[in-house]
């Protein structure tokens, strides 16, 4: 078996831990490559020879993650998301065992499921039309804002410093979003718009009740224009309903596309997997990539027992 496994060095807590999977994985006659992605090398020059390989593994935060699987979309190149990072989302969205030993299981049995990614895109400074693969959420307003402000603790204090951030934004900045998806439009105030390809957040918390990574679909939910305080009963309705198919979520103005197009006036920011958008424009579009990547699952996985 060829094997690469393409790693951030930088990443979170658990970093040191894709040596110990390496070794656990690596048996007599394989070849397992590791390459190190950063300021020498970028994914899409660390994917470059992709197709050589039978598996790929991806180990890093959900940034890195989701910016190696986009470079793998539509290879079908059965691939394992490794966590590495400080939160690790989309391993979590997945549902493998987080252990070593059955993570490399995993990786040699070359079980997978077909998933959409979602995709982002935006004008840039100079005028292009920009875009990036998304594998959890992307967004503009009070999520961007977060990932802002938490972005230069992160790595120290871990998961901690997203509800730091979260609590010096008391009073999110309100804007108006128009939202055009699949021949209609949506006219909303809200303080935040998320596009979710996939939906389980900390703590088990489903974000969008029917989101699920393979259905072709992508959920938006606009946030009601309140203050922290004021977001009160959606935070109980998460807690006490995780799944949110009994108590839904209060606040919250959600529906289903295979393709959006929003524009957000005041711009507030944007975001995609943690990672922040240099763009101030306040219009993005976002669409799904239905099926393009085919994901390492275990029995643990819920992917492992869709058809």
């Amino acid at each position: 078996m060829r094997c690469l496994i393409i790693h951030n060095l930088r990443s979170g807590p658990r970093s040191d831990e894709i040596f110990a999977f390496a070794h656990a994985l690596a048996q007599a006659g394989d070849e397992v490559v590791m390459r190190f992605i950063g300021d020498g090398m970028e994914p899409d020059e660390a994917t470059r020879d992709v197709r050589t390989f039978d598996r790929v593994v991806a180990s890093g935060g959900d940034g890195t993650v989701a910016n190696v699987l986009d470079c793998l979309r539509d290879t079908h190149v059965p691939a394992l998301v490794f966590p590495s990072g400080t939160a690790n989302l989309f391993f979590n969205n997945i549902g493998n065992s987080p252990e070593i030993a059955a993570l490399a299981a995993a990786c040699r049995a070359g079980r997978t499921a077909p998933v959409d990614m979602g995709e982002l895109f935006w004008l840039g400074d100079d005028g292009r039309t920009e875009r990036h693969g998304f594998t959890i959420i992307a967004g503009s307003g009070f999520d961007a804002t977060i990932m802002e402000k938490a972005a230069p603790a992160k790595r120290d204090i871990g998961e901690i410093a997203y509800f730091l951030s979260a609590l010096s934004t008391l009073e999110p900045e309100v804007a108006h979003f128009s939202i055009e998806h699949d021949g209609v439009t949506e006219e909303l105030d809200g303080i935040s718009c998320m596009v979710g390809n996939t939906a389980v957040i900390q703590n088990g918390i489903n974000l969008f009740p029917d989101c699920r990574m393979n259905d072709g679909l992508l959920d938006i939910a606009i946030i009601e224009p309140v203050g922290l305080v004021q977001l009160l009963p959606t935070a109980l309705a998460a807690v006490i309903d995780p799944v949110g198919k009994g108590l839904g979520r209060p606040q919250f103005t959600m529906f289903q596309a295979r393709e959006v197009l929003v524009r957000c006036t005041p711009s507030l920011g944007m975001q995609f997997d943690g990672e922040l958008v240099d763009n101030h424009a306040g219009t993005f579009g976002a669409r799904v990539l239905p099926r393009c990547l085919d994901l390492i699952v275990d029995d643990l996985s819920p992917l492992a027992h869709e058809a």
